[in-house]
């Protein structure tokens, strides 16, 4: 199964730019291959959820190589701690209180 995975990846990145991003079959994630050394690039994959209308949260999303990077990425997301301070957060920043903007007819 990882060697079937990791021909796939090989295949969808071979033609790609750098920078460039290739969708996954996961909403949100997506293969990046950064510029390397000569003929060695690096290949990441990037964590963007998608919003209401299918688009990104935001410009650039998480940037990550390893499943260490993940976990280490999980551990703090799963904090308790981290949950208030955006919770207290988005009180003061006004975050909770969305308005919906509706479109104009023109």
């Amino acid at each position: 199964m990882a060697k079937e995975m990791e021909t796939k990846i090989r295949d969808a990145i071979k033609n790609v730019k750098a920078w460039q991003r290739v969708p996954t079959s996961v909403n949100g994630v997506y293969l990046v291959k950064a510029p390397g050394n000569a003929d060695n690039d690096t290949i990441m994959v990037e964590i963007n959820p998608l919003n209401d209308r299918g688009t990104s949260m935001k410009r650039k999303g998480l940037f990550l190589k390893s499943s260490v990077e993940f976990e280490g990425f999980g551990e703090i997301f799963k904090n308790e701690s981290v949950m208030e301070l955006l919770s207290t957060l988005e009180g003061i920043n006004g975050g909770s209180n969305k308005q919906e903007i509706k479109a104009i007819e023109i």
